[in-house]
């Protein structure tokens, strides 16, 4: 499943089918069951465009800017491919296959929403939070998390360990960082 958004602008018809045509090609790289979400957005100094690809739990995200439309679409899927590719060889020549799809999906059940409630209302009112994001945690291991965050192309990752506690890995200028929340 193939979901286009254009932000700021309309979208020629055109330029969707040379979208999908292209995540075609990243299909037969993939999984069946992935659906693709692409958001391209106009901004002042030319065109943004994300592709986000999503399996069971499982995230890869292909990011680029460029003063026009064409340009950004080719290299935010060439990042996206890239990413692909990193992300297979890391599991086939670590043999390390299938890690994040199986247990995400295995443990699907065990699965949490992250919610904060009234909180934020409640004791900071002064604070001017712009978004609010609701996740539901994927039980995997800190090795699947870190290649999650990687991925995502964040500095941080909250995740379900395998022994059921709540993480949070992230980058540190040397390595990796992990939270574990009581």
């Amino acid at each position: 499943m193939i979901n286009i958004t254009a932000r700021g602008f309309e979208l020629k018809q055109g330029a969707k089918d040379g979208i999908e045509k292209e995540l075609h090609r990243i299909e037969k790289m993939l999984p069946e069951n992935a659906a693709f979400d692409v958001t391209l957005k106009k901004q002042k100094d030319g065109y943004e465009c994300d592709i986000t690809v999503k399996h069971f739990g499982s995230f890869i995200r292909g990011e680029a800017k460029a003063d026009k439309i064409e340009p950004v679409i080719d290299e935010a899927v060439d990042d996206l491919k890239r990413k692909i590719r990193k992300l297979k060889t890391y599991f086939v020549d670590k043999k390390r296959k299938g890690g994040i799809d199986e247990i995400a999906d295995a443990m699907n059940d065990l699965s949490e929403e992250v919610t904060m409630d009234n909180f934020d209302e409640l004791y900071f009112e002064s604070v001017d939070i712009t978004r609010r994001k609701s996740i539901a945690l994927n039980m995997m291991t800190d090795d699947e998390a870190v290649v999650q965050m990687e991925m995502l192309g964040h500095s941080f990752f909250v995740y379900l360990g395998v022994d059921g506690e709540t993480k949070v890995i992230y980058k540190r200028k040397s390595g990796y960082g992990l939270l574990i929340c009581e």
